[in-house]
């Protein structure tokens, strides 16, 4: 008897083929399935066609876009900062993006979640995912460098575990917090060996803002993981977007001196399409939905990712000297990060 094989999501196949707000949520949302496993006598080939493996795979794979792009971000917005006023660029970009987010709630019908039970934690994931996390990106970048800035913010994971220590939702093992001071003397490394920025106060406001940045998305994490519970990832980005959105739109009119639109060139409006779209929207989208299926201390260490790309762009795009102090406060910070996620090898322990 030749076993049935199981139909992987049909409804998805079927929502793309007409449009209607289920479209919406199934681009970007995982389904939360119960962890696949090999039942006796049966085959590999009928494992993999059950529809659980698919999930966990699909969140890492939807992590490593997210902080792929997000990597890329950090040069190309450099770039885009020689055209445009970093406020105006900031604030521009979230109207288009509050008018996307607004368009897929109501496509989702769920426009009424802002009032809702859950309105507190909403308003608390858009402050701190959007308002200030963009502000202390943005600010940052142009007032430090593209490799700073990467490798600063690559301590999300950092503070995500301590976090999630101080709330009582996890334990922290000894390994975790060396790992935490091991980064910090990375970070303060990192800062000392400021030698490309015009005035040094210039350099450590910067790298104090892309810390302040990480420090808040870390807390974006854990604030919107409940969410995901109860609502599509699409729904949680586009709910906490449009609240995040809301304090950054003025900052676009209130930027002196004002933004000299003549001096945009094509690249310019392509950089600021592409930060619109990947990078935030689908970006945030994709990492909700990862932390959703996996879990916060699952997903953070991607952010790993974020300075090899970032850094790479920094160095061979835009020219940035990679000295040794900044290379040895780099090491450290990535180093603590392996050791803060029990990434490195345990060391036997002699017999007594």
């Amino acid at each position: 008897m030749t076993p049935t094989r199981t139909r992987i999501r049909p409804y998805r196949r079927a929502a793309v083929r007409r449009l209607d707000p289920q479209l919406v949520t199934t681009l970007f949302d995982l389904p939360q399935d119960p962890e696949c496993r090999r039942q006796p006598g049966q085959g590999i080939s009928e494992v993999m066609a059950r529809p659980t493996w698919w999930p966990f795979l699909r969140a890492d794979l939807l992590a490593v876009a997210a902080v792929v792009n997000w990597g890329l971000s950090y040069g190309l917005t450099k770039l885009a900062l020689a055209q445009w006023r970093p406020l105006t660029f900031t604030g521009t970009r979230f109207v288009a993006m509050a008018l996307i987010a607004a368009t897929v709630l109501r496509t989702q019908g769920r426009l009424h979640v802002l009032v809702g039970p859950d309105r507190a934690r909403f308003l608390l994931g858009g402050l701190l995912g959007f308002t200030l996390y963009q502000l202390g990106f943005v600010l940052g970048l142009d007032r430090t460098s593209a490799l700073s800035s990467t490798l600063l913010l690559a301590t999300i994971p950092l503070f995500s575990l301590l976090f999630l220590r101080l709330g009582g939702v996890e334990r922290v093992r000894s390994r975790q917090w060396a790992g935490v001071v091991l980064a910090i003397v990375g970070v303060g490394l990192l800062v000392l060996a400021k030698g490309d920025a015009p005035r040094l106060a210039d350099a450590r406001l910067g790298d104090g803002l892309s810390l302040g940045a990480a420090a808040s998305f870390a807390l974006y994490g854990i604030v919107t993981r409940p969410l995901g519970d109860r609502y599509p990832a699409s729904t949680v980005l586009a709910g906490s977007l449009l609240i995040g959105s809301l304090p950054l739109i003025p900052l676009a009119l209130l930027e002196s001196p004002p933004q000299r639109w003549a001096a945009i060139a094509p690249s310019g409006w392509a950089i600021w399409l592409y930060s619109v779209v990947v990078p935030v929207y689908l970006g945030y989208t994709w990492w909700t939905a990862a932390l959703t299926a996996r879990g916060v201390a699952a997903i953070a260490p991607y952010v790993l990712l974020v300075p090899l790309v970032g850094g790479a762009i920094a160095v061979a795009g835009l020219g940035e000297p990679l000295t040794p102090w900044l290379a040895l406060g780099s090491a450290l910070i990535l180093l603590g990060l392996a050791l803060g996620r029990d990434w490195l090898p345990h060391l036997p322990r002699p017999r007594r």
